[in-house]
């Protein structure tokens, strides 16, 4: 008789033990204060595109400067490299913060902080000689192989290298698309952007970013 009224207390326990745990608080990413990153706007180029008032202009406005890559053109270039550029910004400044990460966009020619850490990056464009390009958005530009280089930067450190180097001399390595060399002491990691769906690809590198930032910033935190 005693066996069977302790069965059920010892249950009781058990399910109440276990439903403490799991109204436990998950412990802290990071600690107290969360890092403070600063999200640069990532290099995109546009391309040079002059006004065509010739025949077969409608046409060509109409067609895709890259036809079947995430990038895909659909209205004018300056306009689609900053939605293209904000995009990014914003969906890693989201999966930082909520990986309990202090994340702050850094506008464009702002002082960089003393403290703290920056995210910086490029997209790139892979010809057919292997070469790495600065990925353009424009009539007629581009092509479908495209990826983004990123640093994580200490801004502790008073001078920060370059994220690359020109590989093009004279007047042609400032123009859109240029030849570029990546620095391996400053790129964290490239990522490749597959799909075709500008949105949901932007979203889905910024999240392979951001996983790879949180990473690399635990590490340091321990």
């Amino acid at each position: 008789m005693a066996r069977r009224w302790m069965q059920p207390t010892v249950a009781a326990v058990w399910l109440s033990t276990m439903a403490a745990a799991s109204f436990a608080a998950d412990p802290a990413p990071f600690p107290t204060p969360a890092p403070v990153v600063y999200v640069a706007d990532f290099d995109l180029d546009v391309a040079n595109v002059k006004p065509d008032s010739g025949p077969g202009s409608r046409l060509r406005r109409l067609g895709s400067a890259l036809p079947s890559g995430p990038l895909r053109q659909s209205k004018d270039p300056q306009t689609q490299a900053k939605e293209i550029v904000a995009d990014m910004a914003d969906d890693l400044i989201a999966d930082l913060t909520k990986a309990g990460i202090d994340a702050r966009r850094l506008p464009p020619g702002a002082a960089l902080p003393a403290t703290g850490w920056q995210v910086r990056g490029v997209f790139l464009s892979v010809d057919e000689g292997n070469r790495l390009q600065r990925a353009m958005v424009g009539f007629g530009a581009g092509q479908s192989n495209f990826q983004v280089a990123v640093s994580l930067d200490d801004l502790s450190n008073p001078t920060l290298p370059p994220l690359y180097e020109n590989t093009e001399e004279g007047s042609s390595k400032d123009k859109p698309g240029a030849f570029i060399k990546l620095n391996p002491y400053v790129i964290a990691a490239k990522f490749v952007m597959a799909g075709h769906d500008q949105k949901s690809t932007i979203k889905n590198t910024a999240q392979q970013i951001s996983d790879s930032v949180v990473e690399k910033l635990k590490a340091k935190a321990q």
